[in-house]
């Protein structure tokens, strides 16, 4: 609510699948929110529930739809985003990111039971953690199975190290 007042009025919508009290806030022509500002958001301390508890660009950097046919609204969004980078080195860890979810998404019988995550937030949020196995440049290509050994270790020092 404290936020409502902060957002121009030309970005609020009320929601079509939500009682009357929710409202929902659109995007810039550029495709920023309109809260955010130099390099954040302007309403950080007063931002929205939704925007303390989900970060749609994880799904947008590692290339998944945030679910199916009910997260649409979600999905189009995240398949609008563009990213841009500094140098070649952000380049190729975003596609770094990008290959890392795709592997782990086309390769689950690989992995122990339970690794891999069953939403598709963890399972952005685990190809981010563990993307560095796939940005190694010039590595001696491995076998599935020893890609899927490396990312479990990957992902296990990242939590360890958390």
């Amino acid at each position: 609510v404290a936020v409502l007042e902060q957002v121009p009025a030309a970005f609020l919508t009320i929601s079509q699948d939500q009682p009357d009290s929710h409202w929902l806030m659109g995007y810039r022509p550029d495709g920023h929110c309109p809260m955010f500002a130099g390099q954040g958001c302007s309403v950080y301390a007063t931002r929205p529930q939704t925007c303390r508890d989900y970060d749609c660009r994880v799904f947008a950097a590692a290339g998944i739809d945030a679910g199916g046919a009910d997260k649409d609204t979600i999905n189009r969004r995240v398949r609008a985003w563009a990213f841009t980078y500094t140098d070649a080195a952000e380049r190729e860890a975003h596609a770094a990111v990008r290959q890392a979810a795709l592997f782990i998404l086309a390769n689950r019988a690989l992995f122990p039971t339970g690794f891999v995550p069953a939403t598709p937030m963890g399972l952005a949020v685990l190809a981010i953690k563990v993307y560095g196995t796939f940005a190694a440049a010039g590595r001696t290509p491995r076998s599935g199975a020893e890609l899927a050994r490396a990312v479990v270790e990957a992902s296990r020092a990242f939590d360890h190290a958390a």
